[in-house]
């Protein structure tokens, strides 16, 4: 299914999750020095991911999005949410290991999917056209990043 013009800036945030991903299986492959993967981490966290995450859970919960049955999907995503946040308060404690990042890419891939193959697509499919007009004004002031801008290249 087509993504809704009023979710696009989500999607948009995603290809650059994806992006990050990609960099960071690359990173791993590489034996690259895990402290700046950490750095990378935490930099598109801070810059993106945070706000993003944030975003989704006010606007798309299911009694804003007029839509009962995206209840489970919300909480999945909340359940997905609050273990990428444990992953990164771990990146933030202290040095963390090519385990870690390795785990943190993979939820986070996993999770983006979800939320593009399943969530937008259920969103979609239940929520009055008018209700993602509003929701798209609301999303309007997210950062919309590119992460190939970090400084160093771990991935190449």
């Amino acid at each position: 299914m087509k993504r809704n013009e009023h979710l696009h800036i989500l999607s948009h945030q995603h290809h650059n999750g994806l992006m990050a991903v990609l960099f960071l299986k690359k990173g791993v492959a590489k034996q690259a020095d895990p402290a700046v993967m950490q750095d990378f981490v935490l930099q598109i966290w801070e810059q993106e991911l945070r706000r993003h995450f944030l975003a989704e859970e006010i606007e798309l919960h299911p009694e804003r999005l007029h839509a009962p049955g995206l209840v489970d999907y919300y909480e999945k995503m909340k359940r997905e949410h609050a273990a990428i946040r444990a992953l990164i308060l771990l990146f933030k404690s202290g040095p963390v290991f090519f385990e870690d990042i390795r785990k943190f890419y993979e939820l986070l891939e996993q999770h983006i999917r979800f939320e593009e193959r399943e969530l937008f697509e259920r969103i979609q499919e239940e929520a009055e056209p008018f209700v993602l007009e509003q929701i798209g004004k609301h999303l309007e002031g997210l950062p919309t990043g590119s992460c190939d801008r970090y400084p160093v290249k771990f991935w190449e």
